[in-house]
C-alpha cells in the first residue's frame, strides 16, 4: 500500500475553497480549480474526508465512476475515480429531499465487502471471492456544486454522492450472471425504465478492480464491510411524494421513498 503524498499548495488552496463553500455558499470556487487535474481531485477529495472524519463523519463506502465506455470517452480518461460515501441507508428508505440540493436518484449494484480488496493489480477473476453480498441499490445524489465542466471539482466532491440505499440481495454470483441482470426501475407503480446491465455498465467485478487500483494510488483499500455501488443505469430527477422501487433479476429490491 502506498502512502497518500501530502496536498501540494494549489491542492490546499482549492480544499479550503471547497470546505468554505459547502460550509457557507456564496459563488463557487471556480477559480481555485481552474489549473488543477483528475488526479489533483482526487487528492483534495481525499483531504476533504479527512475534515468530515474530523467532524464525526464515518466512511461507509465508496462509489466508482466512469463505469462505462460512454462516460470515459466523454471526458478523455481511461480510469475509476473513487468517491467517498458517508451513509448508507436500508430499504426501504427515505431521502429527505428538503435537507438535498437538486436531489436525484441512480439504480446502481450495491457490493457488501466481504475481505479486504487492496492494491494495483487485483485480479477482476479474484473478486467475487471477497464479496460478501450483491444487492439491489440506488445512489442518491446531490448537487451541491456547479462544477461548470470543471472535472477536478467534480472529483473533489466525491462525485456528487450524498448516500447509498441497499437493498434485499444474494451471494456473488458468476460476472455473466451480473452483465444479464435485467434492472427495472419504477415510480409510484409506474416502469420508468429497464436495461440488460451489460448494456450500460462495465462488468462490476472490473469496476471493482480498478477501483481497487485507483485507491491504492492514494494508500486506500476496500475494507471489510463497506459497501460499493458500481455505475448508474440510469438517473433520475426525484419529486417529494414518488416512491421508487427497482427490480435487479436474479439479485433483489431495492425502494426509496421521496419526503
Amino acid at each position: 500500500m502506498t502512502s497518500p503524498q501530502p496536498l501540494s499548495p494549489a491542492q490546499l488552496a482549492a480544499a479550503d475553497a471547497l470546505t468554505a463553500y459547502l460550509a457557507g455558499g456564496g459563488e463557487a470556487p471556480v477559480g481555485a480549480f481552474a489549473d488543477l487535474g483528475f488526479e489533483d481531485g482526487l487528492a483534495i477529495q481525499c483531504e476533504m474526508q479527512r475534515r468530515a472524519t474530523a467532524s464525526g463523519a464515518v466512511q461507509a463506502g465508496w462509489k466508482v465512476g466512469l463505469t462505462s465506455d460512454r462516460a470515459r470517452t466523454a471526458v478523455g480518461i481511461d480510469d475509476r475515480p473513487f468517491g467517498h460515501v458517508n451513509r448508507v441507508l436500508v430499504s426501504p428508505a427515505d431521502i429527505p429531499s428538503a435537507q438535498i440540493s437538486k436531489v436525484s436518484i441512480e439504480p446502481e449494484m450495491c457490493f457488501v465487502i466481504g475481505e479486504r480488496i487492496a492494491g494495483d493489480d487485483v485480479d477482476p477473476a479474484s473478486v467475487p471471492a471477497r464479496i460478501a453480498q450483491v444487492c439491489a441499490g440506488y445512489e442518491v445524489n446531490e448537487a451541491r456544486v456547479a462544477v461548470g465542466g470543471n472535472l477536478a471539482m467534480l472529483v473533489a466532491d466525491s462525485l456528487t454522492n450524498w448516500a447509498i440505499v441497499r437493498g434485499s440481495g444474494v451471494d456473488a454470483p458468476p460476472a455473466a450472471d451480473l452483465d444479464r441482470c435485467v434492472v427495472t426501475v419504477s415510480c409510484d407503480g409506474e416502469e420508468r425504465f429497464s436495461c440488460t446491465a451489460a448494456d450500460e455498465v462495465d462488468n462490476p467485478y472490473l469496476s471493482i478492480a480498478r477501483l481497487a487500483a485507483t485507491l491504492h494510488r492514494h494508500g486506500l483499500a476496500l475494507e471489510t464491510g463497506q459497501s460499493v455501488i458500481t455505475g448508474a443505469y440510469s438517473r433520475f430527477r426525484v419529486e417529494p411524494g414518488q416512491r421508487w422501487t427497482t427490480h435487479y433479476s436474479g439479485i433483489g429490491d431495492v425502494e426509496a421513498t421521496i419526503s
